[in-house]
């Protein structure tokens, strides 16, 4: 039976209803195809990123790695340990530590094997520029290190002022690809900012164990006297009023040639050979923390010697010897002469040598009452109840 137009419509209306469903399911499958390739090349080149980016990191690893490699310690344990000690113990040494001493204490490994981890310990007795000192050479060292715990507790009655029992906690890494021996890294590790001397006048001058340090007292101004040719005596006293604190001496710019001071007692050492005036600047420096310094301006002012005394007035015998006697001996004319002092009698004939006291001579002649000597060309006499003192002296005048 025929259709009429109605149905004709109807017919091709439910046809291209039926063809635009059929597109459209053909079209989702296709897109969900399209859709599910493209999520699939979305993850495999995210995948591909990721891979890139971790080999990238890996790469970056390695440098850094390569890069740390000179700072680690060496891979074999007792290599290790035996470097980083014998380094710990000059490091106390060069920080003028006392007693100083080094032990370990543990180590630890990463499971991957990465790095071995070891742990030591530093002990030993110094003042805070001592402790300063260790700090800043720790830091200076490259290596993989780093301080776990520092301690500084002050000993009380010492005879040195400002000890403390000082102890230092480090943890030092191997690493894995470290060869079993290699060579310590250097000391400029570029960790510090500023000088040991600078963080010494930052750090010294904040000591918390003790009150503050007071310089040592010398007079400003002082005038000394020497004389020429002899030694210099003067000492330099200075007073320190902290306890258990010593004092050093040094002099000051230009000094006179070969004056000299003594560091632990201010003692000057100098002799000059010229008269006039000389300049001399002292200082005196305490041990204290920090350290404290005091200035002494000296005159040193030298005099020529004074006049030599003269020599005192000694006793002569012959001042108490005279002629008592006139006779003739055996050997012809003879004077007696007594000495008193002596309770001695001398007999002299012509010819006969005389020394007596002060007086020495030849007797050239005894007459009746004189007795004529002669003493280096010099021709003197000697009369009765006359003290050869006298006679002698009389005749250096005539």
């Amino acid at each position: 039976m025929a259709m009429n137009a109605r149905e004709k419509w109807l017919a091709g209306g439910v046809g291209v209803l039926a063809a635009l469903f059929v597109g459209n399911t053909m079209f989702s499958s296709i897109q969900s195809g399209f859709d599910a390739k493209k999520e699939q090349i979305d993850s495999l080149t995210k995948k591909k990123e990721e891979q890139s980016l971790q080999l990238t990191a890996t790469r970056v690893a390695r440098l850094k790695l390569n890069k740390l490699l000179p700072k680690s310690l060496p891979r074999l344990e007792e290599s290790a340990t035996q470097d980083y000690k014998k380094w710990l113990i000059s490091l106390g040494d060069d920080a003028k530590l006392i007693d100083t001493t080094t032990v370990s204490t543990g180590d630890t490994s990463e499971k991957d094997g990465s790095f071995h981890s070891y742990r030591f310990k530093v002990t030993g007795i110094g003042t805070i520029e001592n402790a300063t000192q260790l700090l800043y050479g720790f830091y200076s060292k490259g290596y993989l290190h780093r301080i776990t715990q520092f301690q500084m507790r002050p000993i009380q009655n010492t005879a040195e002022p400002d000890q403390m029992n000082i102890s230092l906690d480090c943890e030092v890494l191997a690493l894995g690809i470290a060869k079993d021996k290699q060579e310590p890294p250097k000391n400029d590790a570029n960790k510090l900012a500023k000088s040991l001397d600078e963080y010494k006048q930052t750090i010294l001058g904040r000591n918390i164990f003790a009150p503050t340090n007071t310089p040592p007292a010398l007079e400003p101004r002082k005038s000394v006297e020497a004389k020429i040719g002899l030694r210099l005596e003067h000492t330099v006293e200075a007073k320190e009023v902290d306890p258990n604190q010593r004092v050093s001496f040094q002099l000051l710019g230009e000094v006179p040639k070969g004056l000299l001071i003594d560091k632990d007692t201010g003692k000057l050492s100098w002799s000059s050979n010229e008269e006039g005036q000389y300049k001399v600047d002292v200082q005196a420096t305490d041990n204290g923390i920090p350290r404290k310094s005091s200035q002494q301006s000296l005159t040193i002012n030298v005099k020529p010697l004074p006049p030599t005394p003269p020599a005192p007035i000694q006793f002569d015998v012959a001042s108490q010897a005279m002629v008592t006697a006139f006779l003739v001996g055996s050997k012809g004319p003879e004077a007696w002469i007594n000495s008193k002092t002596e309770s001695k009698l001398y007999k002299l004939a012509k010819g006969d040598q005389l020394k007596l006291g002060g007086v020495t001579g030849v007797v050239k002649d005894v007459g009746a009452n004189y007795v004529e000597m002669e003493t280096e060309g010099r021709v003197w006499l000697i009369g009765m109840d006359e003290t050869l003192a006298d006679a002698y002296s009389r005749s250096k005048t005539d």
